[in-house]
């Protein structure tokens, strides 16, 4: 017998790591990935991360550095293939 498995999950799950970024991805409730990615850090998403916004804007909260920016357009490729499919190809 096997165990039943949730269709769901509304928690983040981290899916990759590219030059220092985070990216994790959920499915919505019809099974379309949510993607995001951050610079991981002690604190929680929006007070202590930096961190790309849902159109891909860098976001640095007060008191953090800027991250280096030539690490962006991997991360932002690695998001657009995140969102593109849900086997992140």
């Amino acid at each position: 017998m096997s165990a039943p498995v949730a269709l769901g999950s509304t928690a983040f799950q981290p899916l990759d790591r590219v030059e220092g970024w985070l990216i994790e991805r959920r499915l919505d409730d019809s099974q379309e990935p949510i993607c995001r990615a951050s610079i991981p850090g002690p604190g929680t998403w929006f007070s202590a991360r930096v961190r790309l916004d849902a159109d891909d804007v860098l976001l640095v909260p007060d008191g953090l550095q800027r991250p280096d920016v030539a690490a962006l357009n991997a991360v932002r490729l690695a998001l657009r293939r995140c969102r593109a499919s849900v086997l992140y190809l």
